[in-house]
């Protein structure tokens, strides 16, 4: 992009300072719009900054509830084996009725239901 509205115009700069030709006009002219223009730029690249942090909070927020979602099922199956050992460790191994049956058996024994 052009750093003066002068280059962007093609319009060449008065020597003597004295004259306003039209070329200068027409610069002045053109200035409200190029103003205007820079305006909608900023307008827009701060729109553009805006929709990417809000994918980006989206995505953080997608993988904290992932996480937790896996921390929380880790937690349950964790318990869930802490409370069966200590339901059997006080347990006389005698006691306990020997499981000789296979997997086989207990789905067909389940399904046959």
């Amino acid at each position: 992009m052009p750093k003066t509205i002068e280059e962007q115009c093609g319009a060449a700069k008065p020597s003597d300072g004295g004259v306003l030709d039209a070329e200068v006009i027409a610069i002045l002219g053109v200035a409200p719009a190029f103003a205007l223009a820079i305006t909608y730029l900023a307008a827009a690249q701060s729109t553009g900054v805006l929709f990417e942090n809000s994918v980006a909070n989206a995505q953080r927020q997608n993988v904290i509830a992932q996480s937790a979602l896996n921390q929380g099922i880790l937690h349950t199956y964790s318990v869930g084996s802490m409370a069966a050992a200590s339901s059997i460790a006080h347990m006389d191994p005698k006691e306990v009725e020997p499981l000789n049956e296979s997997l086989l058996e207990t789905m067909s024994r389940y399904f046959s239901r």
